[in-house]
């Protein structure tokens, strides 16, 4: 294969937004330039690489296998022009993490403070998500690191650094919060919070299933949830503004309960405490600047 990392970068981005005139506009082309590019792949290869329905641009099996490798190559030839860069003082460097949203906001900030004070000229992307979300970003190369509340199974990633339950480590702790003003007492029994209604994460998302199970272990049924959102910020002003109660890491509320806001509610069922991993892939280059935060990076150092 002889492509050249402009159609390695024009070929996954339509790959990317399902759509010519979308990968047009990020790929900086016209679309039929756009289309030709993509036609002259597929012959040179000699299979097709999308299938294009009225819905848009699907991958090929023959696609996705292209899109797999390009994305490596693609994440090579930017992670040497960022060592190359590093050389010259991190002038240019950058560094790409991913983690969940209590880290993200915690150790995560503080770290990123620490280096952009030692290197200012350094870039930092954050990606804020869910732990699949954020395997599936670490392996497709988009983020360098990623810090879970889990070990995320796959065989192309690694743990950096010792477990996250070690003494001392990091750990945040789920909890109930209401709105200040919400009539629950401040430790109530399990049964009298169930009988409220919530807001919550989709049942795509870890701590919604996690709170099912923790329902399911004590032998009663779901609540009643009012509201989902994808966002903290939208569940937390929604419990803010209303009775609904939300179940979320303390550091994420700490702001909201200070400022009278929000107030914790205890209940000692409902109270889990988690950790941290750091992660990476298990082959392939980690940029300088990637490796100067996890020097920095309070779970490994």
């Amino acid at each position: 294969m002889d492509f050249d990392e402009r159609q390695l970068r024009a070929f996954l981005a339509v790959a990317e937004t399902g759509s010519l005139g979308r990968a047009a506009r990020v790929a900086n082309l016209t679309q039929p330039s756009l289309s030709r590019l993509v036609k002259a792949m597929e012959q040179r290869l000699g299979h097709p690489l999308f299938d294009r329905g009225g819905k848009g641009m699907d991958l090929t099996p023959a696609g996705d296998l292209l899109a797999t490798h390009a994305r490596h190559i693609v994440s090579e030839m930017q992670a040497t022009r960022d060592e190359l860069d590093a050389l010259r003082g991190l002038k240019r460097g950058v560094v790409r993490i991913g983690a969940v949203a209590a880290v993200m906001r915690t150790l995560v900030a503080q770290t990123v403070g620490t280096l952009l004070a030692q290197a200012p000229g350094l870039r930092v992307e954050l990606v804020e998500a869910v732990d699949g979300e954020l395997l599936d970003a670490l392996v497709t190369r988009r983020v360098d690191l990623v810090v879970a509340a889990s070990a995320l199974d796959h065989a192309d990633v690694v743990q950096i650094g010792p477990s996250a339950y070690r003494a001392g480590a990091y750990r945040d702790r789920f909890a109930v919060f209401g709105a200040n003003d919400h009539p629950l007492p401040s430790s109530p029994g399990l049964a009298a919070v169930l009988a409220h209604d919530w807001v919550m994460p989709g049942r795509a998302f870890t701590p919604r299933t996690t709170f099912e199970r923790i329902v399911r272990q004590h032998g009663l049924r779901m609540p009643r949830v009012a509201v989902e959102a994808a966002s903290v910020e939208a569940m937390i002003a929604v419990a803010g503004r209303s009775h609904l109660l939300c179940w979320l890491p303390e550091p994420l509320l700490a702001a909201h309960v200070a400022s009278g806001t929000m107030r914790r509610i205890d209940v000692p069922e409902l109270a889990m405490e988690r950790g941290f991993l750091l992660h990476r892939r298990r082959t392939g280059l980690l940029p300088e600047a990637a490796r100067r935060f996890v020097d920095l990076f309070p779970l490994v150092a």
